[in-house]
Order: structure tokens, then C-alpha cells, then sequence
């Protein structure tokens, strides 16, 4: 009995047993892939079919697709598909013209799994649409009614338009109003713009964009005729003593628009006017001054500025009489007793804009770019101001200096310039130039009287050391001659000869010149590129150095402030040394100074400097 029991129950499970046999083999045969795409090709230009395949979907599900382009605007794929049993699908997606060459993503997304499959793929040579547009007539004066028809816009979208000046500035078709219109069923549109009174004479530009599809077309045309008479803009009186009242008349600001002024006075420096002010109805602000009895004599300049507008008006007048410009105390400046002077000379510094009672570093730079540090510290006054004597070197390099002042506590700085004259213009050479095998005579003075001994040496076009004859004595008369023989070999161009007084320190330098066309001088030094914007890594090379010598480097900023290296150069086995620097983000404008100079040691007897100039933008 129980066995029949089994049998009756066990061809009842029968049915049950196949269903689930079944099933079985279902999922066996179409397993869910993994997430993954493909696409083919992986490039292509404008008629080229992408072919794309995705998996890892939900069997069924509803799966969206969508293009990216290089500018981040997406293009959906219509229709959406229905995955495969296997959870994967395949559509194809055709390039169209216009659309921007560049990496593309194509996406598809399951909405009930919220799978997402990112394909990349690329366009290549896909030509620009040159959408329509044409304006009548291409030109006319002021009061000419011009009239527009653009296309290329999706059919029924909102458009945006509005023009350009000749002076690069937007504007309205009408001011104060949005230029409201939608493409027709070609998706073009057309109106009509009457040019102003006072419009601007020139190029001009209208512009339409579509504000779904971001399409945008332009069209160019001119308004002739006659510049109409300036706006009214002077001083009155031209010039005074101190004690003048000056009247400024400031025209052509927006009507009723807020302005403000300020003054600039014969040195560069600024003093405050005005500080607010109002146009009339016309665009005219007016404005008085009454200059101080110690007011400065020169040339002032009274300066209006609307605030809207951004229009600034700079007028000059002048102050009569002598009185100096006394420093302004929030301007950093640095003034010097003279502009010109001899070696061994003794100038005033003066210095005026840095915190009270703050330690002021200083030092010269020499024309070549290289530093003269000074080890004394100067205290600035309560009022951030300082004064003291500055001895130039009696070795000084003829050519402009520049003269660095910069507080230790509120790092600002300030430069002042000043040139240095050769000392002994008696100074000469004969001939003044000539080949390989000249023998150049050279004279030069302002030694000591006492027969001090001077050495001599060479620098050769590419900034090398070469060494010079045995050292002499100058004579009674402060003077020494000595002569040399250009060697075969001598580079050509411009070289200089060099001799230093071993008490006095006095040098001289003078230039002459080798002409030798089948040696002539190479890059003894070079910068890549030579101007550049911050974060620009600018590659520098000098050569002319010995193997494995040491070579030390460092750069001046346009400030006048360096910027030290822990760590020195290697010479390679040709004498070249190569190194990197990239201006950081907040790097200083201006002109920069790269200085590399040969490290002085027992074992290279070797003096090879330069200064290589770059600029960051």
C-alpha cells in the first residue's frame, strides 16, 4: 500500500518536475551579460553610421539613448528599444552636419534598472553648417531702416537676437526690451531695425540664437556718415597758481549715470576729487577744485569716471609755481639723488608707502641682470619712510641699474633706476674690430697712481671667460696698455676686454669685435618658449661650461624680488646645462631675468655667466 501510495504521488510531481526542467534551460540558454558597450567604427565624419551594442539590462526593459558632444549638449536617439531576453540591445546613430568634431559619449540608460552604459566614439572632418542670413541693404547712414532674415533654426523654437557696436559693446534692437520671436515652420525669421540718431559709425553685427538648439548665426553691415561733434570736455581755467579754482566739464557719460574723480598729479602719483558725482539729463557731470597752496607745480590731470558706462576722461591743466610733489604716503616709492653717476659715486635713497617702523632689505641689480645684495637693513620712520646713502661699486658695469627697496614685514617693494657712466671714456682699443690673427692694442685708466697691479681677461660672444696676458702695472698717470692676438679659433662677434685693479677693484670693459664668418658664435644661451602665461613651463639651455662643473642659478622677478634654487647644475660632457621653471598661477607680469653663473671651486678654473630675459604674460 505504501509503495502504490509513492507511485501515485511521485506521477502527480511529474508536471511539476518539467516545469521547473524547463525554466531551467530557459535561463541556461540566455543568461544576463554583463554591463558593457561597444561601437563601430570608433571614428567617423559627417553620413558615417555608428553601429552600438550595450548589455547588463533587464530582460525587456525599456532602454533610452542620448549623445554628448565636445560642448556638453546632448542629442537624444529616438526610439527608445526594449532589451533582449539576455539583457542587451543594439541601435545605430547617424552623424549629421554641424555637429562639432571632437570625443563624443553615446549613453544608454534601462529604466527600471537604471543601468547606465557610456560608449565613447569620435567625429572627424564633419564640415560647419553655414546657417542663412542676409540683412538689406549692407549699408546706409543713421535713420536707415535695415531689414534681417535668418534660417538654420529648429522649426517653432524661441529666438534671442541683438546687436554689436563698432565698438565691440551689445545692445538692444530696442533698449530696455527683449527681442521676443520664433522660427517659422522652415525655421527662419525676418524683422525690420531702424538705425538711430545717434548710432555709432561703423561695422556692425546682429546676431539671432536659437534658445533650444543654441544655434547662432550673425550677419555684418555698415552705418555711414559724418562723426557727429564730440561731447563737450574741458578745464577751466588751463592753469593757475596754487589757490586756482579749477572747473571740470566732463560730456558723453549715460544720462543721470554715477561718476566719480580723482586727480593725478605731476609725479604719476593720485589724490582723491570728487568721490561721487551725478550726470545730467545730457550725460554732463561738472565738478570743481581749488588747488592747495602746497600744491605741487606741473602738470595735473583731472580724471572723471562714470561708473555704468566705464567711459574715463583724463584732462590736463597745470599748476604754476615750484613747490615739489611731496611723497604720497600710500604710494611705494623709491627716489633716488641722481639719475646719473660715476662708479665709486655716493647717492640718497629715499624711500617712502611701506609699514611703520618695518626693516627695509635693498639692492642694486647690474645691467647684465645680476643682483649686488646688501647685508645692512634700513628701519623705516613711523610713517613708513626712510632715507640713506648708497655707494655705488667702484667695479660698476656701465648701463642702467636698478635700485630694489622691499619691506620684510608687508612685502612690498618698489624700483628706481639710475644709470652709470663709464668712468674713463679715455678708455680704447685699436682696431676696433678684426679677423682671427689681429692683434688688438687696448688703453684704459682710473687705476691707482701707486703702479697698481691690473689683470686682464676676455669675455667671448657666448658670455665665456677667456683668459687674458700676464698682469701689468698702471702707470703714473692711472693708465695701463696691453695688447692680444685674436687666436684662430675665436668665435665672431661682439667681445669684450676686461681689466680689474687688484687693489682699487676699479674695472673697465671694452667692447671690440671679431669678424669671423666660418666660426661664429652660437646660442650660448636661450629660453622655449620666450613668453608665456602663468602655469607655462619655460625650458632653458646654456652652454660653454665644462664637463661636470657646477653651475648655479637663480631669477629675478619684474619687481626686483629673487627667487633662490636649493640645488645647483651639472655641466653635461658638451658643457650644456638644461633646467625647468613654470610660473605658478599667482606669478608676477612682467619681464623675468633667468641668471646662471659658473660655481667657483678648486677644480674648475672657469667663470661662465648669463642672464637670459623672458616674459610672462
Amino acid at each position: 500500500m505504501y509503495e502504490g501510495y509513492m507511485s501515485k504521488r511521485s506521477l502527480s510531481l511529474l508536471p511539476l518536475i518539467a516545469l521547473v526542467a524547463l525554466i531551467g534551460s530557459l535561463l541556461a540558454v540566455a543568461p544576463v551579460r554583463a554591463a558593457g558597450g561597444t561601437v563601430t567604427p570608433s571614428s567617423g565624419g559627417l553620413g558615417t553610421r555608428f553601429h552600438f551594442t550595450a548589455s547588463g539590462f533587464t530582460a525587456r526593459e525599456w532602454v533610452h539613448f542620448w549623445a554628448t558632444g565636445p560642448d556638453g549638449r546632448s542629442y537624444p536617439r529616438y526610439p527608445s528599444l526594449k532589451a533582449e531576453m539576455d539583457g542587451s540591445v543594439v541601435w545605430s546613430w547617424d552623424v549629421e552636419a554641424g555637429m562639432r568634431n571632437g570625443q563624443w559619449t553615446m549613453t544608454a540608460m534601462g529604466t527600471d534598472s537604471d543601468v547606465r552604459v557610456e560608449i565613447p566614439f569620435t567625429l572627424v572632418d564633419v564640415p560647419p553648417v553655414v546657417l542663412p542670413a542676409t540683412v538689406t541693404p549692407s549699408s546706409g547712414p543713421r535713420g536707415t531702416t535695415f531689414s534681417f532674415t535668418m534660417g538654420g533654426m529648429v522649426p517653432g523654437e524661441r529666438l534671442g537676437a541683438w546687436l554689436t557696436q563698432p565698438d565691440g559693446r551689445s545692445r538692444d534692437f530696442v533698449p530696455g526690451e527683449e527681442f521676443r520671436a520664433y522660427a517659422d515652420r522652415n525655421g527662419a525669421t525676418s524683422w525690420l531695425w531702424v538705425a538711430p540718431s545717434d548710432a555709432q559709425l561703423g561695422q556692425w553685427q546682429a546676431t539671432l540664437r536659437g534658445l533650444d538648439s543654441g544655434r547662432e548665426v550673425s550677419v555684418g553691415f555698415v552705418i555711414t556718415g559724418e562723426p557727429q561733434a564730440g561731447p563737450s570736455r574741458y578745464v577751466e581755467p588751463e592753469a593757475g597758481p596754487p589757490g586756482t579754482t579749477f572747473t571740470v566739464v566732463v560730456g558723453g557719460l549715460n544720462p543721470e549715470e554715477e561718476a566719480g574723480s580723482w586727480l593725478t598729479r605731476p609725479d604719476g602719483s593720485s589724490v582723491a576729487a570728487t568721490p561721487y558725482l551725478r550726470a545730467n539729463l545730457q550725460g554732463v557731470v561738472t565738478w570743481t577744485w581749488t588747488a592747495p597752496g602746497d600744491a605741487p607745480g606741473g602738470m595735473w590731470q583731472a580724471v572723471t569716471k562714470g561708473q555704468d558706462s566705464q567711459i574715463q576722461v583724463a584732462l590736463p591743466f597745470t599748476v604754476g609755481g615750484s613747490n615739489p610733489t611731496p611723497p604720497d604716503p600710500n604710494v611705494v616709492q623709491v627716489r633716488l639723488s641722481s639719475s646719473s653717476v660715476q662708479p665709486g659715486a655716493t647717492i640718497t635713497v629715499e624711500a617712502s608707502g611701506f609699514a611703520a617702523d618695518e626693516d627695509l632689505s635693498y639692492w642694486a641689480t647690474r645691467p647684465d641682470g645680476l643682483p649686488v645684495h646688501s647685508q645692512e637693513k634700513i628701519t623705516a620712520n613711523g610713517q613708513g619712510a626712510a632715507s640713506w646713502k648708497y655707494q655705488v661699486p667702484q667695479n660698476a658695469v656701465a648701463g642702467q641699474w636698478t635700485m630694489t627697496v622691499r619691506g620684510d614685514d608687508s612685502r612690498r617693494s618698489a624700483q628706481a633706476t639710475f644709470m652709470v657712466q663709464a668712468a674713463d671714456p679715455g678708455s680704447s682699443v685699436t682696431p676696433s674690430s678684426g679677423p682671427p690673427g689681429t692683434t688688438f692694442t687696448f688703453t684704459a685708466g682710473g687705476f691707482l697712481d701707486d703702479y697698481e697691479k691690473v689683470f686682464f681677461w676676455f669675455v667671448d660672444p657666448n658670455g665665456r671667460s677667456v683668459d687674458g696676458p700676464e698682469e701689468k702695472n698702471s702707470d703714473n698717470n692711472n693708465r695701463v696698455t696691453w695688447t692680444w692676438t685674436a687666436p684662430k679659433d675665436a668665435l665672431g662677434g661682439q667681445w669684450q676686454a676686461v681689466a680689474l685693479g687688484e687693489s682699487s677693484r676699479v674695472q673697465r670693459i671694452i667692447p671690440f669685435t671679431i669678424n669671423n664668418d666660418q666660426n661664429p658664435s652660437g646660442p650660448g644661451a636661450a629660453v622655449n618658449p620666450e613668453r608665456g602665461a602663468p602655469g607655462t613651463t619655460f625650458t632653458f639651455t646654456a652652454s660653454g661650461y665644462e664637463k661636470d662643473e657646477r653651475v648655479g642659478y637663480w631669477l629675478n622677478q619684474p619687481d626686483g624680488t629673487i627667487i633662490r634654487f636649493d640645488r645647483e647644475l651639472i655641466a653635461n660632457r658638451d658643457g650644456v646645462v638644461t633646467w625647468t621653471w613654470t610660473a605658478p598661477a599667482t606669478a608676477q607680469r612682467g619681464l623675468y631675468t633667468m641668471a646662471a653663473r659658473s660655481s667657483q671651486n678648486d677644480k674648475v678654473n672657469n667663470d661662465v655667466s648669463y642672464t637670459i630675459r623672458f616674459t610672462v604674460e
